[in-house]
């Protein structure tokens, strides 16, 4: 089966004009690879980022999904181990939705892993910046999506990345490329 990565990247929030992760996907679109990869904007939304996720993946059936999101108070190129059962949005999301302290999935589990090799990624991305793997995604819209999408795709391998606060994201941008390449 010929590999199908889906890449998906989130609008601005929290009264940014840009989000990184958005800008990625706009530089992926401009890459030559040798395989299908499709990439989509999520909203920043805990009603409707999942459904338009559910929409891509059927649609276009990926081999692998990488989701990528903006970190700024990182530093490092962050790959995502676990997504856990919680959110506690310190903020609305776009939609001025606050979800607080709670369940994601009532009954479903506290945590669970990223179903992708995480240490390929790591060796493709730390040729361009410093990468470390993250065991939180934090508990806003970034993490729902994690673990819906694990709860939900448990046949499909994927994970999270955080991209860092920087000035210029471009080293970054060819990490992610270079993971893409290695998954």
């Amino acid at each position: 089966m010929t590999k199908r990565v889906l890449v998906t990247g989130f609008m601005p929030f929290e009264g940014n004009t840009v989000n990184p992760s958005e800008e990625l996907l706009k530089f992926l679109n401009n890459q030559n690879f040798s395989f299908p990869v499709k990439t989509q904007v999520l909203p920043v939304s805990f009603n409707n980022s999942l459904p338009l996720l559910d929409k891509v993946i059927s649609e276009f059936k990926p081999t692998h999904v990488i989701l990528t999101g903006h970190a700024q108070k990182r530093t490092e190129l962050t790959i995502e181990r676990i997504g856990i059962n919680w959110v506690d949005a310190r903020i609305p999301d776009n939609e001025g939705v606050t979800l607080k302290a709670q369940k994601i999935l009532e009954n479903g589990a506290d945590g669970l892993f990223s179903r992708i090799s995480l240490q390929p990624m790591i060796n493709a991305a730390s040729n361009y910046v410093p990468v470390k793997i993250s065991t939180s995604a934090g508990e806003y819209v970034c993490n729902y999506v994690l673990y819906s999408f694990l709860h939900l795709y448990p046949d499909i391998p994927g994970t999270f990345i955080h991209i860092p606060g920087a000035d210029d994201h471009l080293d970054f941008f060819k990490a992610i490329q270079a993971i893409i390449e290695a998954v």
